[in-house]
């Protein structure tokens, strides 16, 4: 069973130098790519992703494609307006 779900979360990057670009995956689907061109350390990206996936258990992960150039961190994360139980893990029932 599929149902309709809201994931909002931020990201936060810290770099110097040529600003880093970032994938959202939920479980291993890609959801975006995006370079990060907003100041280091004092910006954030707040990301809505709509989702239809399958009741159960999933999971959100950033990957750095650039990982010599800064980091990211996610933080304010929430599946309908609530923070999940688990930091990246998140349950659609």
């Amino acid at each position: 069973m599929l149902r309709h779900a809201e994931l909002k979360f931020d990201i936060h990057c810290y770099y110097d130098g040529d600003p880093p670009r970032y994938r959202v995956y939920v479980n291993d689907d890609l959801i975006t790519e995006r370079t990060f061109t907003w100041g280091s350390g004092s910006h954030y990206i707040e990301e809505t992703v709509i989702l239809e996936a399958p009741v159960g258990q999933h999971r959100l992960r950033v990957e750095n494609v650039d990982p010599a150039l800064g980091t990211f961190t996610i933080e304010q994360i929430k599946l309908d307006g609530i923070p999940p139980a688990g930091n990246t893990v998140f349950n659609i029932v």
